[in-house]
């Protein structure tokens, strides 16, 4: 990404939050920027263009932040979903105004390419928490794991409602760690749950999960860029992982090492997250 690049999205934030989506021309920002519009039009095809970008930055940098190693989280499962939550948090009351003037001109039961592209990257985040559930408790949750993740996006809405809303200052270590130890209180004493979502939800087919895997998988090869050779190699792989998946008993570690190579690809991991969590519960981990 150009300077000049990081300079237009800096700007169309601002004035994002500031005017909202529809009352910011792209003259605006160009203003705000000392360039031409012809200039703009380099770097974006349209305003609705940058906005979508924007919100893939955005998830992009909020992924791999909080996903990013830290030695001295590495013993420790619930250190590493604590420190999750905790840039999740940050990231959210960071880019509060943006959002909310996003879902004040862009609300979810609307059409058009920002509507979709919300309701794709919620999919997206949810299968995030999940994963982040799984990896800090195990498999002993993968049979309450969807309202377990309910329970996590609920508590994280209701506190950040209480910070954007009634303007309430919270330590968010302190908050994250709160948190943290709820989820594993419910985790150590579920010997008397009972799963909801999970017994209304088909995913709990192998079949089913196989088959949303494969679909994701065709909808990430269907929007990649095959300009490049290293492109034209991952498309590739993701082929030759689809093909897999369709035998009656696909190889897991074959399966494994292929979405391990696509995880590399820095353009591809935000778009894997699903598809890794998925095939974690598929099985069984």
């Amino acid at each position: 990404m150009t300077q000049r690049h990081e300079e237009l999205m800096d700007a169309a934030v601002q004035l994002f939050q500031q005017n909202g989506f529809h009352a910011t021309s792209v003259a605006d920002i160009t203003e705000a920027c000392g360039i031409s519009k012809g200039a703009f039009y380099k770097h974006f095809n349209s305003k609705e263009n940058m906005i979508l970008k924007l919100l893939q930055q955005y998830y992009d940098d909020m992924f791999s932040e909080a996903d990013r190693p830290q030695d001295v989280y590495n013993q420790s499962p619930l250190l590493v979903l604590k420190r999750k939550i905790m840039v999740e948090l940050e990231k959210s009351l960071e880019y509060r105004s943006f959002f909310l003037a996003l879902l004040t001109e862009f609300p979810p039961y609307e059409t058009g390419p920002i509507p979709e592209f919300l309701s794709r990257i919620q999919a997206t985040h949810q299968k995030w928490h999940k994963r982040a559930l799984l990896n800090a408790f195990g498999s002993k949750t993968e049979k309450y794991l969807d309202d377990l993740t309910l329970i996590l996006e609920g508590i994280l809405h209701s506190y950040l409602m209480q910070m954007i809303w009634k303007g309430t200052a919270l330590p968010l270590d302190k908050l994250s760690d709160l948190i943290t130890e709820c989820l594993k209180a419910i985790v150590e004493n579920d010997e008397l749950l009972t799963p909801i979502l999970s017994v209304y939800n088909s995913a709990d087919s192998e079949t089913f999960i196989l088959e949303s895997i494969s679909n994701e998988l065709h909808a990430l090869r269907s929007e990649m860029n095959t300009d490049n050779a290293q492109s034209e190699k991952d498309l590739q792989t993701i082929d030759f992982l689809a093909e897999e998946l369709t035998q009656e008993k696909p190889r897991e570690f074959l399966v494994d090492a292929l979405l391990a190579q696509l995880h590399q690809r820095s353009y591809l991991k935000t778009r894997l997250i699903g598809i890794l969590t998925e095939w974690e519960i598929w099985k069984g981990e």
